[in-house]
């Protein structure tokens, strides 16, 4: 025979403070206290209950919101509120795979802004934000209702969308530069920046390639609109891919050349043009040659910086430069050594340290080496290339700055401060004799260096009546075929004979 089942401890708890015993039947009063007491256990039992559904209701509905939260931000650019780049690849994915091979193709277009860096250094980060999200309002107002625009990261954006044909996409990618060349007020400043846009089309059979495959085309594309001079449009053709994947091998090949010094310097004549002698040798210009393996010539600075420079690698290649060029300096002819030395390089090196080092190391003296720079390190107010700047002038090193005429708009920096060289842009150069405004517009350029405290140098000059015509509105010196091409260092000493009189 079983046991009876007991009762529950709550209950016989409660049984004992009513003082009544579990086997006799309560009194008529105890009775009701018992009832009251359970009812009241009850309706409690009852209330938790139901705090407990809607507490549960209630996180429930929180972790909701906080899910749909965490997933809107992990797919949106924090600083555009436009999709970001994991979001751009799952809506490419989408209309890649869903394209019909019978109708609108898919296209990317990779927007990469010309000009941001100047606006970010010149006027801070802040500024920089608020150009990226004036540039993002302005791209989703001309942009199609369906199109897809993200921002990859940077000053990259990309517009993605189906078109009837690549020149339907390039004739919105016209609309793009268009709009984004228009002048816009950042921080009390009027700023204009330009794009260069590549594009790239899914093949029209609908199989289309990859996504991130897609994005690869777009962006070489758009680094041979960059390439052609900024604020251009390319459209992918399978070119580029082979001379990305020569660029690729020429890379690794140049980083072993950097780190084993396999590379050449030589020399171009910068002459005076301001005497009556014009075979007066003022210095050389430092040019970059280079022979990778297994080629037949060499290629010259003009196709190795921009590599060295996508792959951050011209740290390297201009402390190369830098010790070279004042080795063979110091054992050379009387005369200035003229280096380029890029913004990346100021950005990242201790440039001072490393000039230091090469003039003491080859008893060159400082004002026999002279650092060419471009427009854009002097518009800079990063505290590295501030710093930079301001030490090699305490070490009196010269300073140069390249694309007089081509823009101007760091001239005002160049105020008040020690004399430095303009080199006057090459294309103020190239037709100066050939149009009769020509002269009078590089006339006005020397002029204003002149105005400045500043000696003026003309880059590219190629025939005799370009000389003459420089010589004629006052320039201080130039360089350029004429007066020769670039030699070896071991050269040097005879390039007064080459300079055509």
């Amino acid at each position: 025979m079983s046991e009876e089942p007991g009762l529950h401890r709550l209950l016989t708890r409660q049984l004992r403070r009513l003082e009544l015993d579990r086997d006799q039947s309560p009194p008529q009063p105890a009775w009701a206290r018992l009832l009251s007491v359970v009812s009241a256990t009850y309706e409690q039992a009852d209330n938790d209950r139901y705090l407990l559904e809607r507490s549960l209701e209630v996180s429930s509905a929180e972790m909701l919101g906080l899910h749909n939260s965490l997933s809107r931000k992990a797919m949106s650019d924090e600083l555009t509120g436009l999709p970001n780049r994991r979001a751009l690849l799952e809506r490419l994915q989408y209309l890649v795979g869903s394209q019909d091979p019978d109708g609108p193709a898919v296209a990317v277009l990779f927007i990469d802004l010309d000009g941001f860096k100047l606006v970010n250094d010149s006027l801070g980060h802040d500024a920089g934000d608020e150009l990226l999200v004036l540039t993002a309002d302005r791209l989703q107002a001309v942009c199609r209702d369906g199109d897809v625009v993200a921002r990859l990261g940077g000053d990259e954006f990309i517009v993605a969308g189906r078109f009837d044909g690549v020149g339907q996409a390039q004739a919105l990618a016209e609309r793009i530069a268009a709009e984004l060349q228009r002048p816009l007020l950042v921080r009390n400043h009027e700023v204009t920046v330009g794009a260069s846009i590549g594009v790239a089309m899914a093949d029209d059979d609908g199989s289309g390639p990859a996504t991130e495959a897609v994005l690869q085309r777009a962006d070489l594309a758009m680094y041979a609109a960059k390439q052609g001079g900024r604020s251009r449009m390319s459209v992918f053709d399978p070119k580029m891919q082979l001379e990305a994947d020569r660029s690729l091998q020429l890379l690794a090949q140049l980083r072993t050349a950097v780190a084993e010094g396999d590379l050449d310097l030589r020399y171009r004549p910068v002459v005076d043009l301001g005497q009556a002698d014009p075979q007066r040798l003022l210095g050389a210009q430092a040019v970059l040659s280079w022979r990778p393996p297994e080629s037949t010539a060499p290629i010259t600075g003009g196709e190795i910086r921009p590599i060295a420079e996508k792959y951050r690698l011209m740290a390297d290649l201009d402390t190369w430069m830098l010790r070279e060029a004042c080795r063979q300096g110091a054992r050379g002819p009387e005369g200035a050594v003229w280096v380029n030395v890029s913004l990346q390089t100021f950005t990242s090196l201790d440039v001072v340290g490393v000039v230091r080092d090469c003039l003491q190391h080859n008893g060159l003296a400082p004002g026999r080496m002279w650092i060419q720079l471009a427009e854009e390190v002097f518009m800079s107010t990063s505290t590295p290339v501030t710093a930079n700047l301001a030490g090699l002038r305490e070490l009196g090193v010269g300073l140069g700055m390249d694309g007089l005429g081509s823009g101007l708009c760091a001239l005002t920096r160049l105020r008040g401060v020690p004399q430095m060289v303009l080199k006057l842009d090459p294309a103020l150069v190239a037709d100066l004799d050939r149009h009769e405004a020509g002269a009078a517009i590089a006339g006005a350029a020397i002029s204003m260096g002149h105005a400045l405290g500043h000696l003026v140098v003309a880059d590219g000059v190629e025939r005799r009546s370009q000389a003459d015509l420089l010589r004629a509105v006052g320039c201080d010196a130039g360089q350029g075929a004429w007066f020769g091409p670039a030699t070896a260092a071991e050269a040097l000493a005879t390039a007064r004979s080459q300079v055509v009189s």
